[in-house]
């Protein structure tokens, strides 16, 4: 008997203890939701195989000084020898990322050729936002009944009446049907001790 008192004032007093240790301490600020942004504009490498189209050509006329003076007709009043017969390919590899194009002039040898690109800027930029809000603890109203007894007896009954105030504190009344001559009523207050 000495040592069950003893064990209860030893959990009285650490409840008191952590009671008094929650009021004095200034409560941390856990409510504020954490974010963490995530931003996604990785250039994916794709691989394609440009294939220079020699099947379609334009015939044009080159002046053998300067290949860069070229004509679609044969010119009239220039001389035979100063002008040859060549063939213009042009063509476009395209897809989502960049546009290709190539130019080769030929007459049996390659006269010019040009290579040239366009890059498209990605039209896609995947932003990811998580945002995680602390857990938030509902108001409830609980309607609650008890059934026991001892080794003796198989005697209590009772049905009671619950307030929750977001988790942290609430109040209870409960009718204890005993003795129906005489029912005992309860009221109850409890608050959290640990989160």
């Amino acid at each position: 008997m000495k040592t069950e008192k003893i064990i209860l004032y030893i959990i009285l007093g650490l409840l008191i203890f952590n009671l008094l240790k929650m009021q004095c301490s200034t409560p941390k600020s856990t409510e504020i939701p954490k974010i963490s942004i995530v931003r996604d504009t990785i250039w994916q490498t794709k691989t394609d195989t440009f294939k220079v189209q020699t099947t379609n050509y334009k015939t044009v006329y080159v002046n053998k000084d300067n290949v860069n003076e070229i004509s679609d007709t044969k010119p009239k009043d220039t001389e035979d020898s100063k002008v040859l017969k060549a063939k213009a390919y042009r063509d476009t590899l395209s897809n989502d990322d960049i546009d290709i194009f190539s130019y080769n002039l030929v007459d049996g040898n390659l006269l010019d050729s040009q290579l040239g690109y366009k890059l498209k800027v990605p039209r896609e930029i995947t932003v990811t936002k998580t945002i995680e809000h602390p857990k938030t603890y509902k108001s409830g109203l609980y309607l609650f009944s008890e059934v026991g007894g001892n080794t003796s007896a198989f005697n209590n009954l009772s049905l009671g009446l619950q307030y929750n105030r977001k988790g942290k504190w609430f109040v209870s009344y409960r009718t204890n049907f005993n003795d129906l001559q005489q029912t005992t009523h309860n009221v109850g207050v409890g608050l959290r001790l640990f989160k």
